[in-house]
């Protein structure tokens, strides 16, 4: 079940039902196990909901520039980690897969960058200080939220982006089948190596990011077996 946000773009966006999961725990683990302030609770929700936005954009890069490459995009849909813009079809040569991959964190980057250009123009401190204000200190925040999703998202943890890029690379070396089968057996590891950390560490959603990345790969290794047959046999690279 989800939500349709709206058409942007030609493109289909939509909000999955599990999103409504995050303000719920936001508000349970601070009201009502920390009874923090409704004020902290609300910059911590803006937060969230400034993120999301960010989180679009980024799958925005993928599809438009998927676009540019002569791929439709289906819809993009928003979950509580992370975002999905489904391809009408996979990319013909792993250099456009490359490309495509990309786009999405270079969509974080430049955001990064050029709250960085504001934060270093206007003499703000680079780290936010330890006393919570999110509101004030908003460029901040945003600067090292866009970064840690630019670097998170070049992890090579297959199906993420940096294991599609990955994926790609092999690819010009190697049989596409062969690419993708080695890119998820690194992203299954990957997934595995997320959730035992999260375990011992009591970061639980690490957890449900490394099942996520499990299941995923493992749906994309099947995917590719099963398509292999069909696969054009002039796949150009």
């Amino acid at each position: 079940m989800r939500l349709k946000l709206g058409h942007i773009a030609g493109i289909d966006v939509y909000l999955h039902w599990s999103y409504v999961l995050a303000p719920i725990y936001i508000i349970y683990q601070l009201k009502w196990q920390r009874d923090f302030p409704w004020s902290i609770i609300g910059t911590l929700l803006l937060l969230l909901v400034s993120m999301s936005i960010c989180v679009l954009l980024h799958e925005f890069g993928h599809a438009l520039m998927a676009r540019r490459l002569g791929v439709g995009t289906r819809d993009i849909i928003i979950t509580p980690i992370g975002g999905l813009a489904r391809l009408e079809r996979l990319p013909q040569k792993p250099f456009q897969e490359l490309l495509i991959s990309l786009a999405g964190p270079g969509v974080n980057l430049v955001i990064a960058l050029l709250l960085a250009v504001y934060v270093l123009g206007s003499g703000r401190d680079w780290v936010p200080s330890l006393d919570f204000d999110g509101v004030t200190q908003f460029p901040e925040i945003m600067m090292w939220i866009n970064a840690t999703l630019f670097l998170f998202n070049l992890i090579p943890a297959f199906p993420m982006d940096g294991g599609r890029i990955l994926r790609s690379g092999l690819a010009l070396l190697m049989p596409h089948l062969q690419a993708t089968l080695i890119a998820g057996a690194l992203g299954q590891a990957g997934a595995i190596a997320f959730s035992i950390y999260g375990f011992t560490s009591g970061h639980y959603v690490l957890i449900l990011v490394g099942l996520f990345v499990y299941f995923a790969a493992q749906f994309e290794m099947s995917q590719a077996r099963s398509t292999e047959a069909t696969a054009d046999p002039e796949r150009e690279t």
